[in-house]
């Protein structure tokens, strides 16, 4: 006999109630491999939604932090992101989140441009007040939908002056 401590969520069945999981642990924690079959995760989903403490079972398993083995009707994967709540749409880490699992949210990618074009500004803004213009300036306003100030646009010139032109391609002789 395996000497287990029942979890807590056990205790709320009524007494000489039984799970509709019991008896079948092979469906809910594979022994060889820790990732259940699709077959084995519907047979079990299948189980727990029509078990009577199928909430409590789930939360026990992502307070514990279980990895193995469905629980509640919830995969690994599933518990995973339960456990860890997503960032706040709007924040930047709100964004990475979007980005990584490869969504769509208008609210973090419109505080995202707002946030680069910040920093774009605070860049400009920087490189004119260091060295009152420069190509990296320049650049900046084009990116920024900015007028290009006369200082960074000598810079500009400054820069590709000493460089052979190749002349436009529609004037090459043939």
């Amino acid at each position: 006999m395996i000497d287990a401590v029942l979890p807590d969520f056990l205790h709320t069945l009524p007494a000489g109630t039984r799970t509709p999981c019991h008896g079948r642990p092979e469906l809910f924690v594979h022994p060889i491999r820790s990732t259940p079959t699709k077959a084995a995760v519907e047979e079990a989903r299948a189980l727990c939604a029509q078990c009577p403490i199928q909430a409590a079972c789930a939360d026990h398993a992502v307070r514990r932090g279980e990895t193995d083995g469905i629980w509640g009707g919830l995969t690994p994967a599933e518990r995973a992101a339960v456990a860890r709540p997503r960032p706040a749409c709007g924040t930047d880490a709100g964004w990475r989140s979007h980005v990584q699992r490869d969504e769509s949210c208008l609210t973090c990618r419109e505080a995202h441009d707002d946030r680069l074009r910040e920093q774009r500004l605070e860049r400009l803004a920087r490189e004119h007040d260091e060295h009152g213009g420069s190509l990296v300036g320049y650049r900046l306003e084009l990116l920024l939908g900015l007028p290009t100030c006369v200082r960074c646009r000598a810079v500009r010139q400054a820069y590709y002056a000493p460089r052979p032109s190749s002349g436009k391609w529609y004037r090459r002789a043939a």
